[in-house]
């Protein structure tokens, strides 16, 4: 095989592995890669992966900052939708 015949499509690829990553691991990857590329990396990055702009500075800070989380856990505790218990009746 020759060289020619490895042809690949980054952008297919990247978007494809990011889209098997989980919450903080997508902000991660963005942070990533806009450091990467340094000035005007965090724009770029948020429009090339169709995310927030402070999503990807969230993910960024991550990094910078090294915060260990535990390797079960996707959201901090007491994140995601809170209970309603109106129906119920308890107050």
């Amino acid at each position: 095989m020759k060289k020619t015949d490895f042809i690949y499509d980054v952008d297919t690829h990247e978007k494809f592995f990011f889209s098997q990553l989980t919450e903080r691991g997508k902000r991660q990857f963005a942070g990533l890669e806009s450091m990467k590329l340094g000035y005007n990396g965090v724009d770029t990055i948020s429009k090339r992966l169709g995310i927030h702009k402070h999503t990807v500075r969230k993910g960024k800070k991550e990094l910078l900052e090294q915060t260990k989380v535990p390797f079960n856990k996707i959201r901090q505790k007491g994140g995601g939708r809170k209970k309603n218990f109106s129906h119920t009746g308890i107050n």
